[in-house]
């Protein structure tokens, strides 16, 4: 064989090894993307779900502890049910082990504590106060985390 040839078995011998491994690289990182991709749109829903709930918790208690807003028996009972199952959703999407989630637990708990007798005062309307800034600070910590993930899935 002439020097000519090995030189370009050689060449086609180290093109498939890099080809090999450029390939397995592709994988391996497409494989990655889509993991990152699907992490960050279920934390863009959950973002998007905690909001709506925690909002409409806020709307539904407001409105069941306002003392101008006259409701019948059964429109309050209807009302108290949702509230309660927004209660419940909240406390679904948060983590029981974390110090910020545990927090907005129990100012949801306490608000639905200091509303179960429609007594307008200033402390229910203080708490709704105080879980509505609590949750923008935390949804705002979330959306830099999927901002973080995202821009490091990226580099």
């Amino acid at each position: 064989m002439a020097s000519k040839d090995l030189i370009a078995i050689a060449g086609i011998g180290v093109t498939l090894v890099v080809s090999c491994a450029n390939l397995l690289y592709s994988i391996w990182n497409n494989k990655r993307t889509i993991f990152v991709n699907t992490v960050t749109t279920s934390r863009l829903k959950w973002i998007d779900s905690l909001r709506e709930e925690v909002s409409e918790f806020i709307a539904t208690t407001a409105l069941i502890i306002d003392p101008t807003f006259t409701l019948e028996a059964k429109i309050l009972g209807e009302m108290l049910l949702k509230r309660d199952m927004l209660l419940h959703q909240i406390v679904l999407h948060l983590n029981p082990g974390d110090p910020e989630d545990k927090r907005m637990r129990s100012l949801v708990d306490h608000i639905r504590d200091l509303s179960e007798h429609r007594k307008d005062s200033h402390e229910p309307r203080n708490g709704l106060a105080e879980l509505r800034d609590a949750t923008g600070i935390y949804l705002k910590k979330e959306w830099n985390r999927v901002k973080k993930e995202s821009g490091e899935q990226g580099s």
